[in-house]
C-alpha cells in the first residue's frame, strides 16, 4: 500500500470517529439550545420559565423508564401541566398571613400598645425582606446585563456561549419566580398599614414616654389573661405566671381568688363572645395600676425611680392621623 493511500485511509477513519462522537454530543446540547431559543423569543423576560420537560424530559433522559408505567419524558410533561394548573394559587397564598390571621391571631393582645409593637415588628421584618429582595433584584439585573453584553460583543467558543446562555436563562427564571413572593410581602405590608390606620382610633398620637408609662398595664393585661387560662385548665396559677405577676407588683394569691370568682360567674352566663373577658381584664388592671399603683410600689421596693426618663425617649408623637400630620407639618418657604 502506497503512502498516499495510507494517509487517505487514516483521514477517513478519523472523520468517521469524529462523526460518531459529535452526533450524541449535539443531541445533548440540543436541550440547552432549545432553552436559549425560548429565552430569545420571550418578550416579557419577567415571565420566563423553563418547563421541567425541557430538561429532564429531553436528551439522553427522555426515554428513561419512570413511575406509572410511563417514561421520564411523559411524566415531566404531566408535572409541567400540574404546576401550570396550580400556579394561580400562588397569587393568594404567597404571603405570611391572611388578613383574618393578622386581626385575630397576631394582633390579639389586650393591650393596644402591644398590638402596635407587633405591627412595628412585623413591618420591620417585611421591610428587611423587601430590601434584601430589592438589592438581589438589582444585582441580578446587573449580572444579566453583563452576560448579555458578553454574548453580544465577545467572540466566544461554542461551549462558553452555551454556559453564558444557561446562566442567563437561570437568572431570568429566578427573577420571574421570585416576584410572586415579593408581591406576597407587599400584600402583608399594605395589610399591616391598613390595620395600623384602623387602630389609630384607639391610641392616636402617642409619644415614647406615654408608651413607657403604659407598659405596666400592657404587661399586667397579658399576665391576667394567661393566668385565667391557667385557672381554667388546672384550677391554679402556674409558677411562671406567679413570677410574672410578682415582677409587675401583684400578689398572685389575691389574683387567684379574683380569677376563680370571675370564672364561676363566666360559667353561669350564656354569653359566647369574649366581651366579658375584656371588661374583666381591663377593669382589674385599671384598679391595680391606676388606683393601687402596685407597679410603682414594686419599683420603690427595688430602689428604682418608677417614672421613665424622658431624656431617653423620642418625644415626637407618632400614630397621628393624616389630617393631624398635615396640621403639624412645618410650612415650606413658599407656603410661608
Amino acid at each position: 500500500m502506497s503512502d498516499d493511500v495510507k494517509i487517505d485511509l487514516q483521514d477517513e477513519i478519523k472523520l468517521e470517529m469524529n462523526e460518531e462522537i459529535e452526533t450524541p454530543v449535539k443531541n445533548e446540547v440540543a436541550v440547552y439550545e432549545e432553552i436559549v431559543k425560548d429565552l430569545a423569543i420571550v418578550t416579557d423576560k419577567t415571565q420566563f420559565n423553563v418547563p421541567v420537560a425541557k430538561v429532564f424530559g429531553a436528551g439522553s433522559l427522555a426515554k428513561t423508564e419512570s413511575f406509572g408505567g410511563r417514561s421520564l419524558a411523559q411524566n415531566t410533561e404531566l408535572v409541567d401541566k400540574a404546576l401550570q394548573n396550580t400556579n394561580e394559587l400562588q397569587n393568594i397564598w404567597n404571603r405570611s398571613h391572611s388578613q383574618w390571621t393578622w386581626k385575630h391571631i397576631n394582633l390579639h393582645y389586650h393591650g393596644d400598645f402591644k398590638n402596635v409593637r407587633q405591627i412595628a415588628a412585623e413591618m420591620n421584618r417585611k421591610k428587611s425582606a423587601l430590601n434584601e429582595a430589592k438589592w438581589k433584584h438589582v444585582k441580578n439585573e446587573i449580572a444579566i446585563k453583563k452576560i448579555e453584553e458578553k454574548l453580544q460583543t465577545e467572540k466566544l467558543d461554542y461551549w462558553k456561549e452555551i454556559d453564558l446562555q444557561i446562566q442567563l436563562a437561570e437568572k431570568r427564571e429566578a427573577m420571574a419566580n421570585g416576584m410572586v413572593y415579593i408581591e406576597g410581602a407587599m400584600k402583608d405590608v399594605l395589610a399591616l398599614n391598613e390595620l395600623y390606620e384602623q387602630m389609630k382610633d384607639k391610641f392616636e398620637g402617642f409619644t415614647e414616654d406615654e408608651f413607657e408609662r403604659e407598659e405596666s398595664k400592657s404587661h399586667l393585661k397579658r399576665s391576667v389573661v394567661q393566668c385565667i387560662r391557667d385557672v381554667r385548665q388546672t384550677g391554679s396559677i402556674t409558677k411562671g405566671e406567679q413570677e410574672y405577676l410578682e415582677q409587675i407588683g401583684v400578689n398572685p394569691t389575691k389574683m387567684l381568688f379574683l380569677i376563680r370568682e370571675y370564672i364561676n360567674k363566666e360559667e353561669s352566663k350564656n354569653d359566647w363572645d369574649v366581651s366579658g373577658l375584656h371588661r374583666f381584664v381591663a377593669g382589674i388592671v385599671d384598679e391595680l395600676i391606676d388606683v393601687m399603683k402596685v407597679d410603682k410600689k414594686k419599683m420603690e421596693i427595688m430602689g428604682f425611680n418608677p417614672d421613665p426618663s424622658t431624656m431617653l425617649s423620642y418625644d415626637k408623637p407618632v400614630a397621628l392621623k393624616l389630617t393631624h400630620q398635615e396640621e403639624e407639618a412645618p410650612l415650606s418657604d413658599d407656603e410661608e
